[in-house]
């Protein structure tokens, strides 16, 4: 059993004021885009699309992720992560106007992989800025702080959002998330990366694109671990693509709940959301990694067996408060893992280069939705993502290892540099 520093468990107000910065920009850049998760595929709908264009939408995304990702990652990695963090906002924003102006279903492609694309350098660059702000020994305790605003995201936004979508329309919606954007961006601009100084003193520049990618390659595939990770990141991403189109259209078209009554069964995801973040970051430097990852994922299957069964708003809101709890408990315990096993100078073009093979796996997986809902049954995408989501959970609890080396709870942190994997004999 991996076991740190009791100290460590409850300071989150104690990481300093970049990861605070961090948090309050997540905030306000991730309200609207809980609201766009959960509601866009009806914007489809309004705009003509059938549960097919929706998988289609959602896959022609996944195929831009695929071939792009990887140059995101290596770029959060050679220049300054701060720099691109605070600049992919306004990408966003972009993608978001143009969203607006769709006449039709069609052109919302244009729109949406533009505001996408934010994605592709938040991420890498966010995993590297909460991997290096502090030792190891906190590292689930980071990334259960930054899950915890995506948890007032998930909130705070479904509930507004719905009332929004219910009475103003979507292109409102979507003008308003141009501006918490543009908000987002400004408050980044004034975060520090801790490489920098570490940089400008060693000289350090890395690698160009290519010898940069080859080698996040060869790292990835020389690990068994890693392997193995990527197998059930792709087995779980499979069983989540299948489904998260459609949540919202099953429960308007089958079960017959409104914008704004989705609104609020979405807000309590969220709610449940916090709680479950902080803990399970907690848990994850406490008890270790895996037995969290294990649960989180148990819970995520059982979440979408439940939820085809669900046609009483109460019931739908006992569904989706487990989701909140299940979805965000292993959340920081993933982020910990993988940042555990990479270099603290190619975080993220590892990341991205994970998230890229995970997605080449995943494009097909909205479109299996939607012919499953349109041949099957509207609940068959759930059932499929559900027993996806359990084999995944039983390669991670049977093969995949714990690789934290224990440490005494005596002993002093380790410096971030120290707790890389290139730094260790």
């Amino acid at each position: 059993m991996v076991r740190s520093r009791p100290g460590h468990h409850l300071s989150f107000l104690r990481f300093g004021r970049d990861m605070h910065l961090i948090v309050i920009s997540l905030v306000l850049a991730n309200i609207g885009t809980r609201v766009e998760e959960r509601f866009f595929p009806l914007y489809v709908r309004d705009l003509g699309g059938s549960p097919a264009d929706i998988g289609l939408l959602a896959s022609i995304m996944g195929l831009v992720m695929v071939l792009l990702a990887p140059l995101g990652g290596w770029l959060t990695d050679r220049y300054r992560r701060v720099t691109l963090y605070a600049l992919a906002p306004l990408i966003g924003a972009a993608g978001a106007m143009l969203m607006r102006l769709a006449p039709s279903w069609e052109w919302l492609i244009p729109g949406s992989v533009l505001g996408m694309m934010p994605g592709l350098l938040v991420g890498p660059a966010l995993f590297g800025l909460v991997s290096d702000l502090g030792p190891e020994e906190s590292r689930g305790a980071r990334f259960a702080y930054e899950m915890a605003a995506f948890g007032v995201c998930g909130a705070v936004g479904p509930f507004v959002g719905g009332l929004v979508y219910e009475h103003l329309g979507y292109r409102t919606f979507l003008l308003m998330q141009a501006g918490m954007l543009c908000l987002a961006a400004a408050v980044r601009s004034f975060i520090r990366d801790p490489r920098d100084a570490a940089r400008r003193a060693s000289g350090y520049r890395h690698p160009a694109f290519l010898p940069g990618l080859k080698a996040a390659l060869g790292f990835m595939f020389a690990s068994r671990q890693f392997r193995l990770v990527i197998i059930v990141a792709c087995l779980v991403g499979f069983g989540i693509a299948a489904t998260m189109s459609f949540f919202s259209v099953f429960m308007s078209e089958v079960v017959g709940v409104d914008e704004t009554d989705m609104g609020l069964v979405y807000s309590l995801a969220g709610v449940a959301g916090i709680a479950a973040s902080l803990a399970g970051g907690v848990a994850a430097d406490r008890f270790g990694r895996k037995p969290v990852l294990v649960s989180s994922l148990v819970g995520m299957a059982a979440v979408l067996f439940w939820f085809t069964g669900a046609r009483t708003l109460a019931s739908l809101s006992m569904v989706w408060l487990l989701s909140g709890l299940a979805n965000n408990l292993g959340g920081p315990a993933i982020d910990a893992f993988l940042a555990d096993l990479t270099d603290a100078d190619s975080r993220g073009t590892v990341m991205s280069v994970f998230n890229s093979l995970q997605s080449v796996v995943l494009l097909p997986g909205p479109l299996v939705g939607g012919f499953l809902w349109e041949a099957v049954a509207p609940a068959a995408p759930f059932w499929f993502g559900g027993a996806a989501i359990l084999v995944g959970a039983a390669i991670l609890a049977l093969w995949v290892r714990e690789t934290r080396v224990a440490r005494d709870p005596g002993d002093a942190p380790r410096s971030p540099r120290e707790s890389s994997p290139s730094s260790r004999p």
